[in-house]
Order: structure tokens, then sequence, then C-alpha cells
């Protein structure tokens, strides 16, 4: 079972159904590499979260959401493999996932946009202290939070230690001659 942090954002999904549709399903090898380069920025992954393995069990998770192939209309005989459904619904979900995001970015810019007018022509003057208040407090939480996942990081990897216990090295014997 994979841990919370472990689970494939919709983005590195359709890397993986890419690299699968050129690829093929039999190339796990060429698949983890395509898809490794293109992990998903600002999150920490374990180093064999791209591996052969892990590649193979999410396209067999991908492959068990999808329905069984249907035939294109049109083309006689052609039938949409499930690689190529797996991508183009990815690809769907992806294409709205992005368009909420650029929504989200622009209320955020029309909001931000606004408050630069009101602080230029001085409506917020009063309010300046305490929005800078905030700000100060938010940057504070948010170091904070880095600090606490930071130790949390460090007492899970000495426990990991700790629990592996010592590594011995034996000596090497020499001949006596050289």
């Amino acid at each position: 079972m994979q841990n919370p942090q472990d689970k494939w954002t919709l983005r590195e999904q359709l890397c993986l159904a890419s690299a699968v549709l050129r690829s093929g399903d039999q190339n796990w090898v060429s698949v983890s590499r395509a898809v490794k380069p293109l992990a998903e920025p600002g999150l920490q992954r374990p180093p064999d979260f791209y591996s052969q393995k892990n590649c193979a069990s999410q396209y067999s998770t991908l492959l068990e959401q999808v329905e069984a192939p249907k035939r294109k209309r049109g083309n006689q005989g052609e039938v949409e493999s499930h690689c190529e459904m797996i991508a183009r619904k990815l690809t769907m979900e992806r294409i709205e996932e992005l368009k909420r995001l650029v929504r989200i970015d622009q209320q955020n810019y029309r909001r931000l946009k606004a408050e630069l007018i009101k602080v230029k022509s001085g409506e917020l003057d009063h309010q300046l202290k305490d929005m800078w208040n905030e700000i100060q407090a938010k940057k504070k939480a948010s170091e904070e939070a880095l600090e606490a996942q930071r130790r949390a990081q460090e007492e899970a990897e000495a426990a990991k230690a700790a629990t592996q216990g010592p590594v011995f090295c034996i000596p090497e014997v020499t001949t006596g001659r050289y």
C-alpha cells in the first residue's frame, strides 16, 4: 500500500500513460526512464518512486479504471486500445485541471490588482499595518511548518537507521607479501 505522499498526480499519470503509449506496456525500463525526468516539481519523492515496478503497478491501477475498448466510428475493424483510452481520458482530465488552475490564478490576479489600486490610491492606508502583520504571520507559519516537516523527516530517518542495526566491516586479511 502506498503512502498518501506516494499518490501519483494527474500530471504524472499522464506522463506515464504517454510513455507507455510510446514504448509499450512490456518495456518498463524505457517507461521508467521516460517518466523520471518529468517528475512533478516541488514534490519530494522516494528514490524508487519511478522504478519499473512502481510504474507497472500504477499503470495496472489505471488499466483497472478503464472500460473495455470500443470500436471507433467510421473505421472498420479498428479498436481504440486500452493505452489510447487511458491517455485520452487523462489528457481530458489534465486539460480540465489546467483550466481550473488558470481560473484560480486569474481570480488571484484580479484580487491582487484591485488591492494594489486601493493601496496606491490610499484607500487601505489605515489597514496597511494589519496587512503587514498578516503577511508576517503567514510567513512565520510556513517557516514553522517546514521546520516541523524537516524534524519529522530527520526523526524518521533516525528511527529507520536504529531499526537497521549496526553495520560491521570485516577487515581484509593480507598474506604478508607485497
